[in-house]
């Protein structure tokens, strides 16, 4: 029967015309280069499954990075400077080539100290695995609520360790991020121990206090980095995260709307995450136009593949599994041949990659514009999380001879 699928597209579009909506609004309207108040995260129906993690490899090269919140009640800069920062510190990683070729990322997501979670597991969650999934990625990370609770870093730390599949490939960089401001020690799980653990997996593990670096806290985070073989470097999370609009963000989010039609789920869960890709537009078009131009830029690369659910991606890798799940794309499609079908995903294939280009020649004129206009600026925000992070990733793909271009 084909009314689960046609349900399912029911929902799916439903969600995608609220987004489109949205973003229309910001044509007609505008959007300031600087909000008053952080945006609270935008709420829609819950899908009936979420959609799982997915990793798709496309290349030799690989960059792994477990990021850890603390999502305790006086944390709330830290996830709102993660949330508006999350595509500039992708796009970052893309500028790094080594071979001629950028970095596979994936990204992993923990929270700990908050009252929410389960005292008996240390108050930690796993809220995504590594995964090159970065819009469930970033679902996720717009779902973190803060509350008061206990912060262990050297439990969380040992979790991540553990819990998550790196990689034992030699060339890959493995990277742990924790965030967080209260005593370092804190917990059952010494962080000698942790860290210990972590570095006879190769990751480098990296300290964030969120907090005055010559306080009482200080010396804590400070040895936690050098046990880990990482960085240490302190943030403002109260910092507000400027943006500056250039003359090209309306044209990036005409092609990113564009762009977006040229996806055609299948699968069972195929319309559930192209739910989420259209959800997550919205998300860094809350903050600014400036934000989703950065989403729109990661979208238009190499690295955004969508194999899981999007037939233009899956049928780049295998055509024919691709057909054989035909019934589960939409109508329009289904009653298609075979052949009339690969010519229709043969269009698609070709206007996606001319809308990329387009967004990249954009973008680059977007860049450019901003880099003259930070220059005029009073302040560059040097003491927030993105800032702090761009720097210490590169430094760490520097060291293993990756090129940046910028």
């Amino acid at each position: 029967m084909k009314i689960p699928t046609t349900f399912a597209w029911l929902s799916a579009a439903v969600l995608t015309a609220i987004g489109c909506l949205f973003l229309a609004g910001n044509l007609l309207y505008g959007n300031t280069s600087l909000p008053p108040t952080p945006p609270a995260p935008v709420s829609y129906p819950a899908p009936a499954t979420a959609p799982p993690s997915v990793s798709t490899r496309s290349g030799k090269n690989l960059i792994q990075i477990a990021f850890l919140l603390d999502t305790s009640s006086s944390m709330d800069g830290l996830i709102d400077q993660a949330k508006s920062r999350l595509w500039n510190i992708l796009n970052e990683i893309l500028k790094a080539q080594k071979d001629g070729e950028a970095p596979d990322i994936e990204v992993a997501l923990y929270q700990y100290g908050n009252s929410g979670l389960l005292p008996e597991k240390g108050y930690i969650e796993q809220v995504v695995p590594l995964t090159t999934d970065v819009d469930l990625f970033s679902d996720k990370l717009f779902g973190l609520k803060t509350g008061g609770g206990d912060e262990f870093c050297g439990h969380v730390i040992l979790r991540s360790t553990d819990d998550l599949t790196w990689d034992a490939n030699d060339g890959t960089i493995k990277l742990i991020y924790i965030a967080g401001n209260e005593p370092f020690t804190q917990g059952e799980v010494k962080p000698e121990d942790a860290l210990r653990k972590a570095r006879g997996k190769d990751i480098i593990v990296n300290t964030i206090l969120c907090g005055n670096p010559n306080g009482s806290d200080g010396p804590s985070w400070r040895s936690g980095a050098k046990n880990g073989d990482g960085d240490f470097f302190f943030i403002n999370q109260d910092e507000r995260v400027t943006y500056i609009a250039s003359p090209y963000d309306d044209a990036i989010e005409k092609c990113n709307l564009r762009l977006n039609r040229t996806y055609i789920a299948y699968g069972a869960q195929g319309a559930t995450f192209q739910a989420n890709q259209m959800r997550q537009d919205v998300n860094a078009g809350s903050y600014s136009k400036a934000n989703l131009s950065s989403r729109a830029r990661f979208k238009a690369s190499k690295k955004y593949k969508n194999t899981a659910w999007d037939v233009v991606d899956a049928a780049e890798e295998n055509e024919e599994v691709v057909l054989s799940q035909k019934e589960t794309m939409p109508d329009s499609l289904s009653r298609l041949s075979d052949e009339a079908l690969k010519v229709k995903i043969k269009q698609m294939s070709e206007e996606r990659k001319t809308l990329q280009a387009e967004i990249l020649a954009l973008t680059a004129k977007r860049d450019a514009y901003v880099a003259e206009a930070r220059k005029k600026a009073s302040g560059n925000e040097v003491n927030t999380l993105g800032e702090k992070l761009k720097l210490s990733v590169r430094k760490r793909l520097l060291a293993r001879e990756y090129e940046i271009v910028e």
